[in-house]
């Protein structure tokens, strides 16, 4: 009897400390699969925090539990940093400087003061406002990585001219050195010169750029050539003129 019992419990306890290979002879974990595994009828976490949690492998296949954010540590993915709408009335806040008459190559640089803004990322970007006064506010970068810049609003032209328009982008980086892109935007008539008046056309601007912390961003439009008025007003109905959100392409 004494025999028996020590027999049976030698084969219990034997599995406790052995390592178990499938489809192996030299198994390297307590369980340790040559192959593919499928697992079925998995029950949901009760923890509150199941849903951060994931099983990943190693680099020996080892299969390891990794946090939300570990496993997206390396992925990049876009993030808004930033979205405000600009240009009001009450007070009279045009998106940006007008020009009547427009002077070639003159800058209409955009004003970033009393924006409402939905949401910004303090840690990634942030609205430098040296003087206090419209038309001299840029973007500072907070954070490396790709930034998305995009901007929808209008342009009111006189009907009776033909227009140059540009989009001028100037980037102050943290050495010192400048970083200068133009973009042709609008090139024509806003009704094919028929009639006077005042007419407004759509435009939505986009950029990708890869930016350093430290740099600082301004963003204008330029007439490419002497021209009449080239404004920003508030389209009838609407509540604001314009539009900008920044998404950055975290790493």
């Amino acid at each position: 009897m004494l025999h028996r019992l020590f027999f049976l419990c030698f084969f219990i306890t034997v599995p406790s400390v052995a390592q178990v290979g499938i489809g192996t002879t030299n198994p390297q974990n307590t369980l340790h699969v040559e192959g593919g595994l499928r697992i079925t009828n998995i029950p949901s976490g009760v923890d509150q925090d199941a849903e951060q949690r994931v099983l990943a492998t190693d680099e020996n296949g080892d299969v390891v539990q990794v946090s939300r954010d570990q496993f997206l540590n390396n992925v990049n993915f876009p993030e808004v940093v930033f979205s405000a709408k600009y240009g009001t009335t009450n007070p009279l806040i045009p998106f940006f400087t007008g020009c009547n008459p427009c002077s070639g190559g003159q800058l209409l640089r955009l004003n970033l003061v009393q924006p409402n803004i939905a949401y910004q990322k303090v840690s990634a970007i942030e609205v430098n406002d040296p003087s206090g006064t419209n038309g001299d506010e840029s973007f500072r970068i907070k954070e490396d990585g790709y930034y998305t810049f995009e901007i929808q609003t209008s342009l009111t032209l006189n009907k009776n001219n033909i227009y140059y328009v540009n989009f001028y982008m100037s980037n102050t980086k943290f050495n010192g050195n400048v970083e200068t892109d133009i973009l042709r935007i609008y090139a024509g008539s806003p009704a094919f010169n028929s009639g006077n008046g005042q007419i407004g056309t759509h435009i939505t601007f986009k950029d990708v750029k890869f930016y350093n912390a430290g740099d600082e961003v301004i963003f204008a439009f330029q007439p490419a050539f002497n021209s009449d008025y080239i404004l920003n007003g508030k389209p009838t109905g609407a509540s604001y003129a314009a539009q900008l959100t920044v998404t950055k392409f975290t790493n």
